[in-house]
């Protein structure tokens, strides 16, 4: 991450990913959400990086690719 980067809160990188807020704290807490740094005990901070990259890693060409690009 840049030094100069602004590091985006949970609502904001939600409305980023078309998310609700909830649905990224929900993620935080059981698995698959993207890289985050938590700040504090309960502020959790995104970089745009990893944001892309985590959306990057999703792309798929049809619902029935698995997450090795293979069709299941």
């Amino acid at each position: 991450m840049g030094d100069t980067e602004r590091l985006l809160s949970t609502s904001e990188a939600a409305h980023y990913l078309g998310l609700d807020p909830g649905t990224l704290k929900r993620w935080r807490t059981k698995g698959g959400s993207p890289p985050f740094t938590k700040v504090s005990a309960n502020r959790c901070r995104y970089s745009l990086e990893a944001l892309k990259a985590w959306a990057a890693e999703r792309t798929r060409r049809s619902t029935s690719e698995d997450s090795r690009g293979r069709a299941a």
